[in-house]
């Protein structure tokens, strides 16, 4: 749930700056089981923290104000629509899918997002985008209504998917800026790789990978085509080498005269 209060924050800054996005929700969720074979609202109901299940409330039906995609309905309960699982396909009739797959059959210049929580059955990763799940949908056991939609359950596969679908510029470095990037333009707005540290180099932020301890944080005397983020080991005295904008590290730029 922390996972998908963050997706929400998120979707609530870009409405805040004016990004027109529609978000849509349905209260079969409340009845559906979702984790751990259990009612969604039977397990929402037993987390503790009062305020952090008013704030779940707030973000996702308060403050991003949704409709329910049931009270504008397009797709007909007398068509099928199956979604592939592994190499079967299973029923996706009266479901948000189905809704989505008939509004993209209808538009397909039309962009939709579906937001999961973590470890749902959709992880065929997304050919294109890093952290984003592509779905197989088919209308009526007709290939030629095959829709592919796009579905992440992490936070930077939403960022992810906005700046390769949406060429949202906060997201988007542009090769031709006369600026360093910023870190939500880089690998570093990644929370699942990296965490914030207190200390600052040459008026940037460092960020501790999880998983290595590496310290890393973007030069600020590169960029444009030149821009890159300096990696260091856990002590900060041995440089790694330097990475691009994806976090692809170049162990070949390693650097002994290099410090933090």
């Amino acid at each position: 749930m922390k996972i998908i209060k963050s997706i929400f924050e998120l979707i609530n800054h870009l409405k805040k700056e004016n990004i027109n996005l529609k978000n849509y929700y349905t209260d079969v969720l409340w009845n559906y089981n979702v984790i751990e074979d259990a009612i969604f609202k039977e397990s929402f109901n037993k987390i503790k923290q009062k305020d952090f299940k008013i704030a779940i409330r707030n973000i996702i039906f308060n403050k991003v104000s949704p409709k329910d995609w049931q009270e504008e309905r397009i797709h007909s309960e007398e068509d099928n629509f199956d979604y592939l699982d592994g190499e079967d396909y299973k029923d996706a009739a009266n479901t948000s899918l189905a809704e989505v797959t008939e509004r993209q059959l209808i538009n397909l210049d039309s962009k939709y997002l579906l937001i999961n929580f973590i470890d749902s059955c959709f992880q065929c990763q997304h050919q294109e985008i890093i952290e984003c799940n592509s779905i197989s949908i088919v209308k009526n056991n007709d290939t030629e209504n095959l829709i592919q939609l796009d579905s992440i359950d992490q936070k930077v596969g939403l960022q992810n998917w906005l700046e390769k679908t949406c060429q949202l510029s906060q997201f988007n470095y542009d090769e031709s800026a006369t600026n360093p990037p910023t870190d939500k333009q880089t690998i570093l707005r990644d929370t699942n790789r990296f965490e914030p540290t207190q200390e600052q180099h040459d008026g940037r932020r460092i960020y501790k990978e999880k998983e290595t301890g590496y310290l890393w944080y973007v030069d600020n005397l590169h960029y444009g085509k030149s821009a890159h983020l300096e990696v260091f080991d856990k002590t900060g005295k041995n440089h790694i080498g330097e990475s691009d904008l994806e976090g692809n590290i170049d162990r070949a730029k390693s650097d002994k005269k290099k410090s933090i």
